[in-house]
């Protein structure tokens, strides 16, 4: 953390910053050994940028900044001057460094060196919302900013954010700026009936054809509180008891004796033992923001996109036993994911790495490139899966060989170490089950269905936004977070056979002893 002057005396409501570059993975291939000093290069504009007008950096993580500001006046100025500043300069080769920011305005918290709030996890959505060059900000930002001499507000309409619902959301237009951008990354309602007309229309020309169908039914609805996790039976198809965990449960992970709940709003884990559906553990200590969950014999694995560790918690004592670094702070990113195969732990890390670490001793024994945004990784059928969130694909890795460097070439292409398999758009969970690699699309409300000795795919619609996939008790299981639904799909027909109202927005799942679904306050 970079946390400069703040102190727990925080001004009543905070501007938010956040800022990534765009295409870093492409920029890293072009530039190779010169991609280190544009980055620095990148990091000393924009801290002159944000000195400037009072910002204050709370955290930066290889390419990304976030930063606080007293005023959402003094965070536009500060991102125009930022881009004006990345827009002048001379970089190597000729390439453009393209740098998307967004800010939100709000009350928050600041405890243990990080501030807590909504604003936060709006202010991060917004920026992922937007592209290269691209100042966005929420309405609650623009309506304080009553001066505007040198800047014009754009409004864009109210968008639809993954985990934060619709907000008003506005572009920042300035001298020096570009100003035409493709369409906002955002999970708008018209657009998604259009995708779910389409979707439709294909699934029934499939079901003609004897490929699948599409088979719905319906739990009665059932809202389980926020911060909860839902049990839920697979005889019945329902929610059978919420059980109260942490705040912001996310990742989920089951053993023969456990369900493991990551809650990444107090960086704890919580244990719930599966026979009881009670909580036996609440507030184990997770070793930083827990992304990722996955457990093996006698281990819990918990990955930190943030600071790029892993932690092992000794589940004997429900305590941090040791934490290793897997990619180091200064590359990595919020997120990732993790899982266990081979008596090794595989990580996708949000900087596009992909490592394999010894169990034992934590050591990263091999590494490979994965996609943009990895947000998935599953082990099966003899291959490791990545899931790439911005590339609309998933890699197939050799666990021998995690292959090289480079845009890898069509998996029926290719039999090279390494190579990539078009899904849908948007795609955040992965899972190995009957024979197949299933993949829940976020974006267009659908899971991809891979044959891993084919590569050939076919797609069926779930519910809306799928976040979190996993397979267990004959079924692929989906948690659908923008409806508060659970979509249960027969494996072997590739049918939609229930879904299972929980409420608010499911965020993990897992399968074992039951079904488990953790269920956050968004």
């Amino acid at each position: 953390m970079n946390g400069g002057s703040m102190s727990a005396q925080a001004h009543p409501t905070i501007t938010f910053l956040f800022t990534d570059v765009e295409g870093s993975t492409r920029l890293l291939d072009e530039l190779g050994d010169d991609y280190g000093h544009v980055l620095v290069e990148h990091q000393r504009l924009l801290r002159e940028a944000f000195a400037a007008h009072g910002g204050r950096e709370i955290d930066t993580q290889g390419d990304a900044f976030f930063v606080a500001f007293d005023t959402p006046r003094d965070a536009v100025l500060s991102a125009i001057e930022g881009q004006r500043a990345l827009a002048r300069q001379s970089w190597p080769s000729g390439v453009r460094v393209r740098v998307r920011i967004g800010m939100d305005t709000g009350a928050a918290a600041f405890a243990l060196d990080r501030y807590t709030g909504h604003a936060v996890h709006r202010a991060a959505r917004i920026s992922a919302a937007g592209h290269g060059g691209q100042i966005l900000l929420s309405d609650a930002s623009e309506q304080l900013i009553a001066e505007r001499d040198g800047f014009v507000l754009r409004p864009l309409g109210r968008r639809r954010l993954k985990d934060v619902g619709r907000i008003g959301i506005f572009q920042v237009e300035a001298p020096g700026l570009e100003r035409s951008f493709p369409r906002l990354r955002t999970l708008d309602l018209e657009y998604r009936r259009r995708r779910r007309l389409g979707a439709a229309a294909l699934l029934a020309a499939a079901a003609v054809a004897g490929a699948f169908a599409y088979v719905l039914t319906r739990s009665s609805p059932v809202t389980v509180p926020a911060n909860s996790v839902a049990a839920v039976s697979p005889a019945h198809n329902r929610v059978v008891a919420p059980i109260p965990v942490g705040s912001l449960p996310m990742s989920l992970a089951v053993d023969p004796t456990s369900v493991w709940v990551a809650n990444a709003g107090e960086r704890t884990l919580s244990r719930i033992d599966p026979f009881t559906r009670s909580v036996v553990a609440r507030a184990i200590p997770a070793g930083g923001t827990p992304d990722a969950i996955a457990v093996s014999p006698g281990a819990v694995w918990v990955f930190h996109g943030l600071s790029g560790t892993l932690s092992k918690i000794n589940p004997d004592v429900n305590e941090l036993q040791r934490s290793f670094t897997v990619i180091g702070p200064s590359h990595a990113g919020g997120g990732g994911s993790v899982t266990v195969a081979g008596g090794d732990v595989w990580v996708a890390a949000p900087n596009s790495t992909v490592a394999k670490v010894d169990a034992t001793t934590g050591r990263v024994e091999a590494e490979g490139l994965a996609g943009r945004a990895p947000r998935g990784v599953a082990f099966g059928a003899g291959a490791l899966w990545v899931a790439n969130h911005s590339e609309n694909n998933v890699y197939r890795f050799d666990p021998r060989h995690l292959g090289g460097f480079g845009e890898p070439l069509p998996c029926k292409q290719a039999a090279a170490p390494r190579c990539s398999i078009a899904v849908g758009r948007g795609p955040s969970g992965i899972a190995v089950g009957a024979g197949y690699v299933w993949v829940a699309n976020t974006d267009d409300d659908t899971v991809t269905r891979i044959d891993p000795r084919t590569s050939a795919t076919v797609s069926l619609q779930v519910g809306d936004a799928p976040t979190a996939i996993a397979y267990g008790d004959g079924a692929i299981w989906v948690a659908n977070s923008g409806d508060g639904t659970v979509s249960r799909i027969d494996a072997v027909r590739a049918r939609v056979r229930a879904t299972i109202h929980v409420g608010h927005s499911p965020a993990g799942i897992a399968v074992g002893n039951g079904v488990w679904v953790s269920v956050d306050a968004r």
